[in-house]
């Protein structure tokens, strides 16, 4: 019997801890050791484990990691042969680490495997993880359908981080999360498929059964919540998509999508509309670790990798400016979209550029894309006297005899006012991007160890402890 380390990542877990945690020790498999990582929770998460919970392992973080920092803590720390991840917000059946090692024991060739998730109304919401060919969106299989019995194991493109086991053979070969996915998504997208290139399998082990406390309802979701989710898409698609599928399908697919937001009346589509750019920016922002990613996978040539990167991310930035932050108008969904570009700045930029930054924010925020047109003069409330009375009928006369010189000449400005926005903006961006780097060229040796490079193995960092100690 291997040892298994289950991880529970727990940020703002007050209310589930202690209902996940005495699901993990009423667990059927004997040797297992329980880690729970608190992620700088602003709440008593951490204060909960270690008063009431004594045999489990508690990490404290600093700050909040991301979800693929606080995971990469507890692999760090595990001691196991068999690494689970799972969240705080999560109920285990009692047998649930039992079926899954059963499952990886009988097949040497799978790496990482997934278990069932069910919502606490008895609905599927975990089956697989599904990622779209095309554009790398991604989604749960069967989500939201009735549970049936199921036995068959199977092949599924990526296993949830909120039940995600893996051998510590596959973490030693291909390295820990990537911690770029900052705060959250596709960083376990990410794990199953450098697994899957390395030639393990990625499967999905029905007959072991989670509870997830997510609502069954859709809602929708914070604003910066879909901006993550769409960096962390275009940063999936960057590293493992061929430079056949980036140019030949992803990039017309892409452009296609953007389109449709532009003329979208949903709130949804609105934001991403204006928020695309800047996750189009930041995508190009980690250029250089992008093309080092690609080389060590060996899905393309450095040169090729940069070449092709560039010019498709600079196609798509070109073509969903002008960029119109909200800032002028003062909607609930204007204030929201505002909210999460500060929140990706803080997020994504260098502390040192975070001034010129928000500068950048406050200059795009305050430009005006579109003049309004000068529209015909409605007649006015007849003024007192004689001739005031004449000058509104002149004026309204003149205005429509003219009206075929003067809209095309508004139209025109109109034009050149959004022309030169867009060049102020790319400029601006690329201001942004030479800054960083310039920064991370400075600071080479150690730049960025969390915000994009190339993970080391779990053995590297062994090594790395054992030195310092």
């Amino acid at each position: 019997m291997p040892l298994v380390s289950v991880i529970v990542l727990g940020w703002g877990g007050e209310p589930y801890v202690a209902r996940c945690l005495n699901a993990l020790l009423r667990q059927t498999y004997a040797r297992c050791e329980i880690i729970v990582v608190d992620n700088a929770s602003p709440d008593r998460t951490a204060a909960i484990v270690e008063t009431d919970f004594p045999q489990v392992r508690l990490i404290r973080t600093p700050r909040n990691l991301g979800v693929a920092g606080g995971n990469n803590a507890g692999f760090r720390a595990a001691q196991g042969d068999i690494l689970i991840l799972t969240n705080v917000d999560t109920e285990p059946h009692p047998d649930w680490v039992e079926i899954l090692v059963r499952a990886m024991q009988a097949d040497p060739t799978i790496g990482v495997a997934s278990s069932k998730l069910l919502y606490p109304d008895g609905l599927v919401q975990y089956a697989g993880g599904c990622i779209n060919p095309v554009q790398g969106f991604a989604h749960h299989a069967e989500a939201g359908r009735r549970d049936e019995p199921d036995q068959a194991i199977r092949d599924v493109d990526f296993a949830t981080g909120a039940s995600l086991a893996i051998r510590r053979a596959v973490l030693q070969q291909i390295g820990l999360e990537d911690e770029a996915y900052f705060p959250i998504d596709y960083e376990d997208a990410d794990l199953s498929y450098r697994a899957r290139l390395a030639g393990w399998r990625v499967v999905y082990v029905p007959a072991a059964v989670s509870i997830h406390f997510e609502s069954s309802t859709v809602k929708p979701l914070a604003p910066h919540r879909v901006l993550s989710s769409h960096v962390g898409r275009l940063r999936f698609v960057a590293k493992f998509w061929s430079t056949d599928q980036l140019t030949n399908t992803f990039l017309p697919k892409e452009m296609h999508w953007l389109s449709g937001l532009r003329s979208s009346k949903e709130s949804v589509g609105q934001f991403l509309s204006t928020a695309m750019p800047l996750v189009y920016f930041k995508t190009l922002l980690d250029l250089n670790d992008l093309v080092a990613w690609r080389t060590q996978l060996a899905v393309g040539e450095a040169a090729t990798s940069r070449a092709t990167l560039t010019s498709m991310l600079t196609q798509l930035r070109a073509d969903c400016l002008p960029l119109a932050l909200p800032g002028v108008s003062d909607t609930a969904e204007a204030r929201a979209a505002a909210e999460a570009v500060r929140f990706a700045l803080h997020a994504w930029l260098p502390e040192e550029h975070q001034d010129a930054g928000n500068a950048t924010l406050l200059a795009l925020q305050s430009a005006q894309l579109r003049v309004n047109p000068h529209l015909p003069i409605a007649w006015p409330e007849w003024p007192p006297g004689t001739w005031p009375k004449v000058v509104a009928a002149v004026q309204k006369v003149t205005r429509r005899l003219l009206r075929w010189y003067i809209d095309p000449l508004v139209e025109q400005q109109n034009e050149i006012n959004a022309s030169l926005l867009q060049s102020l903006q790319l400029l601006s961006q690329e201001v942004l991007l030479l800054r960083q780097q310039a920064s991370a060229q400075e600071g080479a040796p150690d730049a960025g160890r969390n915000r994009g490079t190339v993970p080391r193995t779990v053995s590297e960092d062994v090594e790395d402890s054992a030195c310092q100690e």
